[in-house]
């Protein structure tokens, strides 16, 4: 056949499905792109004799292949065609609609060619994979050139022919895949993504996580640097991956934050190499690992021996995932007290913990006032943690950990020396100046720049009237500080050389290359002056005489008896004279009245982050953040007042709490309870729990407006021997009040006995004074002694002068907390209608009609909760509460409620215990069973029970256990051996004996 007839034919068979004008038109675009017709006949007929559709589909998509400027690449796009439809019909005819859109996105003709000669030969072995692969095909060849694509298209056919779903999303994501991974670690990923697959519900594989992998996945590890690193994260992920999916995803969607917190490449392979170590014997203590370590890298610091500080640290805990694989879970989490411990020990700072007490006992020393010392939320880390006074005028809040100088003597000094500077503030009455004092500043203010607001509450917000509120609050700072230190230098001459070394150490001029105004070069002058540096050194050439005016108008903060209202008026003095002087320079003028108070104090360091017309600077080291939000009118007691010599009311003897609610309030609160609790906790919560290592310390509080207050503790794992730190949440609030008709049924069905127990308790009070005979002095002649001295005398011997009678005063002092079991098991129904609650209730009733008549002081408490993060504690009558109505209604109230966890309760009533002084204390648990809450129970319950008991005990607390469990002799003994118990065999008969158990314990 000539070639004449051959393009006639072909132009027939074209004109046949799309017409004789675009069939020309398409046979002189053929010619102009050399393309042989005779190819493009044979393909033709070779495809309608597979398949008629793909053979007209094929002629159909020729005029849109022509417009994608494809069509020079006909005769191998036609090719592919036939050998994709020699496999599967509905796979050709999707190729011919949807090829010629990715052709065209493909400029080099070259590239085309490529791409359908490998689409050719992936077609021959399968038609799926070669049709993804041409979907792909334009990002393909944009990421990756021929030959190297076809090693991760073979990867591609090894996969489809395990797993089609799998094999085709993997081809999908290979332009994402191509910038994050190396060739030679992507079956190590894909490896990973298999893991993830997990049969159904009908037991069928289930695909949807290991999709999501092979989607999400490249984005996640594009986070990661460099290159080698994701390898090992991947590596890492495949690990746990094959012990369980869930630890595999939580990793990977973790990692790239986690790395991130690790300050270099070199720490971040190191905890990635040792977490494949903890990896391959258990998942959980690696995730619990790979999610403490960047924390505690970050405590450790960079001290020259910190890498063999975090290398012991992980060495010990491989130790204990040797034996234990729970306990290494906790170990890693730093979860227990033991693991907190180690982690102290591996830090290169100094804890407040460790000196908080020498701390406290040196303040006392210093002012003979009592003051509480707290660590300030997440300053562990942060090198700009600022000391600070809290708002009760009570407590000093200093950074958690101060790691400022190589040795620890050099960073206890300072400790020292920051909690001396805050004392003095409080002594010397930098928070008792109120406002009132100030009015005619407040109006001088208030006319000069022109401000129409209400008379201001605060310092604060009288300094927010100045243009510039940033200048006249360092000014206000930096004077006042000024003024402390001078006064500390002369009351306590021991504090001078700390002072002048940390000045000293503390000057670092700003850099002039990052821009400074004549304002900030000032005050950094001014500042530096105070310190005691001399004028040629602290003064910029440029602000000389500026400088030499103002600190002249500072003298008297230096000297004489100037008081926390003179610095005030002071720094006003300063601002309006610097205005005066710069005037000149247009530099006071326009003055930003928005601009932002920021929560930094003086020195020159950080002011060049700001872009503000003053940018406020951040103290030194040793001087804290000062308040002017503290110095408020008289009706707002905001600081509580002290007296002229500086006393504070009296406070807790403890030396170190745990962050305060109020310190929380100023540094940002604490996760919330839902994050704490869960797996994972974060680095403030670590840093708390290590600032109390002591199971014994005040735990954690925080009051919510409503009056429901939040407290952690401790419990005791009895499969780790070693107490979770704050591991549970107890949630104290006031009973609901109900009915008073069960506390009025009881009276009245036992108006008799409760007459008889209220003569036996009354009997037991001591008489008001008692007689004390045969003292030195007193109040009237002891006859008796009289007698016998005479006696004495007359037969020769030297009579005694012990002839006086004293009267003593004498008081029962005992504080008892009753703590009821209201779980869901005391709903149990009694014979007849009545339920163990009902009867609890009829007890307690008899009990305080018995307590009153007796006159010690007593708390009601009752407990229940669901899981360790919401252990309720109910308020019935607290301590400080008369027996009254209201005590009646919350009796009347208590209903079975859900589960109990009795250590955190026990814990919790033993800390209220303690709130109260007295010569004994008494805590009566009155439970219908075991505990039980959820993971809490057997061993693990009847431990923590018993731990929370003698840790009760060695407080001083006696504690006593009342049981109404029939069947409690297989775990009474044990939970209860160590402290006093009693079972009661018929629960009606708990009213009666009850006031008996008390009265027993009582006397």
């Amino acid at each position: 056949m000539t070639g004449a007839q051959v393009q006639q034919q072909l132009l027939g068979r074209l004109t046949t499905e799309l017409g004789s004008v675009a069939a020309e038109q398409l046979g002189r675009r053929l010619a102009e792109e050399s393309v042989n017709p005779a190819a493009v006949l044979t393909l033709l007929e070779e495809l309608e004799s597979v398949s008629a559709k793909a053979g007209r589909a094929a002629i159909e998509a020729l005029p849109e292949l022509d417009r994608r400027t494809a069509l020079s690449s006909v005769v191998a796009w036609l090719d592919l065609g036939v050998a994709l439809s020699e496999s599967s019909g509905a796979t050709a005819l999707r190729y011919f609609r949807d090829s010629p859109l990715a052709l065209g996105v493909i400029d080099s003709p070259a590239s085309r060619a490529d791409v359908l000669a490998i689409g050719l030969e992936l077609a021959e072995q399968d038609p799926n994979v070669a049709f993804e692969y041409l979907r792909t095909a334009p990002q393909l060849v944009s990421v990756l050139p021929g030959e190297p694509l076809r090693g991760w298209l073979e990867i591609g056919m090894e996969l489809t022919a395990v797993d089609v779903v799998v094999g085709l999303e993997y081809i999908r994501q290979i332009p994402a895949l191509v910038s994050v991974l190396p060739l030679d670690e992507v079956r190590r990923w894909l490896s990973f993504g298999m893991m993830l697959i997990t049969p159904n519900s009908l037991g069928k594989p289930d695909y949807v996580a290991t999709i999501e992998f092979l989607r999400t996945s490249p984005a996640i590890l594009r986070d990661i640097d460099p290159i080698p690193l994701r390898s090992k994260v991947v590596a890492l992920g495949a690990l746990l991956a094959g012990r369980t999916p869930q630890a595999g995803i939580e990793w990977l969607a973790e990692s790239p934050k986690l790395l991130r917190s690790v300050p270099s490449s070199e720490l971040r392979l190191k905890v990635l190499q040792y977490g494949l170590l903890v990896a391959e014997q258990d998942a959980e203590s690696a995730l619990a690992y790979l999610r403490r370590a960047p924390d505690v890298i970050g405590l450790i610091g960079e001290a020259p021996d910190a890498g063999s500080r975090f290398d012991d640290w992980f060495k010990s805990g491989m130790e204990v995932l040797a034996y234990n694989a729970e306990g290494a879970r906790a170990y890693f989490a730093t979860e227990t007290h033991r693991a907190l411990a180690s982690v102290e020990q591996a830090l290169s700072g100094v804890p407040l913990r460790r000196v908080a007490r020498r701390v406290k006992l040196f303040v006392q020393g210093l002012c003979g006032t009592d003051v509480a010392i707290a660590a300030l939320s997440d300053s562990a880390v942060s090198a700009t943690a600022r000391a600070t006074v809290d708002a009760d005028g009570r407590t000093i809040l200093l950074p958690a950990m101060l790691r400022r100088y190589a040795t620890a003597d050099r960073n206890e000094r300072l400790y020292l020396v920051m909690a001396a500077h805050e004392a003095g503030h409080l002594e010397f009455g930098t928070y008792r100046l109120k406002l009132e004092s100030l009015d005619d500043l407040c109006r001088a203010v208030a006319d000069r720049y022109g401000r129409s607001e209400p008379t201001p509450s605060s310092l604060a917000e009288l300094f927010r009237r100045y243009p510039h509120p940033g200048l006249i609050r360092d000014l206000w700072t930096l004077l006042e500080d000024a003024r402390v230190e001078r006064l500390l230098r002369e009351e306590y001459p021991g504090l001078r050389e700390d002072l002048t070394r940390l000045a000293e150490e503390a000057v670092t001029p700003r850099d002039p290359s990052q821009g400074i105004t004549a304002k900030e070069l000032i005050v950094d002058s001014l500042l530096r002056l105070t310190t005691g540096e001399s004028a040629d050194a602290a003064v910029s050439h440029g602000v000389r005489d500026e400088v030499g005016v103002l600190w002249g108008l500072c003298q008297p903060m230096l000297e004489g008896t100037s008081s926390a209202e003179d610095a005030v008026r002071c720094a006003h003095e300063v601002y309006v004279r610097m205005e005066e002087l710069l005037a000149p320079r247009a530099e006071m003028i326009d003055g930003d009245r928005r601009e932002e108070e920021q929560d930094v104090g003086m020195g020159p360091a950080s002011s060049e982050q700001s872009g503000d017309l003053y940018r406020p600077v951040t103290n030194w080291a040793y001087r804290g953040e000062m308040n002017p939000e503290f110095v408020t009118r008289s009706d707002d007691e905001t600081v509580e007042s002290h007296d002229d010599a500086g006393r504070f009311a009296q406070r807790d003897e403890q030396a170190m709490v745990r962050p305060s609610e109020r310190g929380q309030a100023r540094q940002g609160d604490r996760q919330s309870e839902a994050d704490v609790l869960g797996g994972g906790r974060s680095l403030p919560s670590m840093v708390e729990e290590l600032l109390a290592l002591d199971v014994d310390a005040r735990p954690a509080a925080r009051t919510h407006a409503d009056g429901i207050r939040a407290v952690y503790y401790p419990e005791w794992d009895t499969v780790v021997q070693d107490y979770r730190m704050n591991w549970c949440r107890v949630i104290e609030r006031t009973a609901e009040a109900g009915s008073d008709e069960c506390v009025s049924s009881t009276l009245t069905a036992h108006r008799s006995a409760i007459s008889s127990l209220r003569r036996v308790f009354e009997s037991l009070r001591p008489p008001a004074l008692r007689r004390v005979s045969g003292q030195v002095d007193g109040e009237d002649i002891d006859l008796d002694a009289v007698v016998r001295r005479s006696a004495d005398l007359r037969a020769g011997a030297e009579g005694g002068d012990r002839v006086y009678l004293r009267r003593e005063k004498r008081e029962r002092d005992v504080a008892a907390a009753f703590l009821v079991d209201v779980s869901g098991s005391t709903g149990k129904q009694l014979d007849g209608a009545r339920r163990v609650i009902d009867v609890e209730k009829e007890s307690l009733v008899l009990l305080c009609e018995a307590m009153d008549a007796l006159g010690d002081r007593y708390a009601l408490y009752a407990y229940s909760g669901q899981g360790r993060a919401s252990v309720e504690f109910l308020t019935v009558k607290d301590f400080d509460e008369r027996l009254g109505s209201a005590t009646a209604h919350r009796l009347g109230g208590l209903r079975p409620r859900q589960q109990n966890r009795d250590g955190a309760a026990i814990r919790h009533a033993s800390a209220k215990l303690l709130a109260h002084e007295a010569k004994t204390r008494l805590l009566l648990l009155l439970s219908d069973g075991k505990p039980l809450d959820g993971e809490y129970k057997d061993d693990y319950a009847l431990e923590d029970t018993k731990a929370a008991l003698q840790e009760a005990k060695r407080r001083g607390i006696v504690p006593f256990c009342v049981t109404i469990d029939r069947e409690s002799d297989t775990y009474l003994r044990r939970m209860y051996g160590d402290v006093g118990y009693a079972v009661i065999d018929r629960v009606e008969t708990l009213p009666s004996k009850l006031p008996r158990i008390y009265r027993h314990l009582a006397t």
